[in-house]
């Protein structure tokens, strides 16, 4: 075990060193995975210390790493609260996953990203299961229509009191709203 993980360190240190973009993604790559996995015995320091070194490294990937990782971490239940929310704050293409699924998403999140942030990434926390009234308040302080439509297009999904209030004022006016 301690020659894999020598081995796997010096391997790292290796692609640490090269500044060639592959060498970068193969680092963020190893560095998850070392992170995520289940066998790896990090201490509390040692992951702080990945995880700063992973929120570094996601800075200066290309989108389409990026886009990848965040597939990979939306439904990750132990991926780094600071890495989720870094992403979820990303270009909509990458941050969608992780608005619609990740768990680690906090209310106060969600919230400022709905506040903060474009129409696309309301959309997309507004198509989450299981948001708090909290997040739900946020999205219809908006008043807008396919926050809205997207939220009642969820089998179960809550709407908040004011949403509906404005379903109803809405419905008067348009058609697809009275259905």
């Amino acid at each position: 075990m301690a020659e894999v993980e020598r081995r796997t360190s010096s391997d790292l240190m290796a692609l640490a060193r090269d500044r060639a973009a592959n060498s970068r993604r193969r680092l963020l790559e190893n560095m998850t995975d070392l992170f995520l996995s289940s066998d790896a015995r990090l201490s509390e320091r040692e992951r702080a210390l990945m995880e700063e070194i992973i929120v570094k490294l996601v800075h200066e990937m290309e989108m389409q790493v990026r886009s990848e990782l965040a597939e990979r971490l939306a439904a990750s239940a132990a991926a780094p609260h600071e890495l989720i929310v870094l992403l979820a704050n990303d270009a909509i293409e990458i941050a969608r996953p992780v608005l619609q699924r990740s768990r680690l998403l906090q209310d106060t999140d969600l919230v400022e990203i709905v506040r903060q942030r474009t129409q696309e990434h309301r959309l997309a926390v507004a198509a989450r299961q299981g948001m708090s009234e909290t997040v739900r308040q946020a999205l219809s302080d908006f008043g807008d229509d396919q926050v809205v439509e997207t939220r009642i297009a969820i089998r179960d999904a809550a709407i908040s009191r004011q949403a509906i209030e404005y379903l109803v004022e809405e419905s008067r006016r348009l058609d697809r709203f009275q259905q």
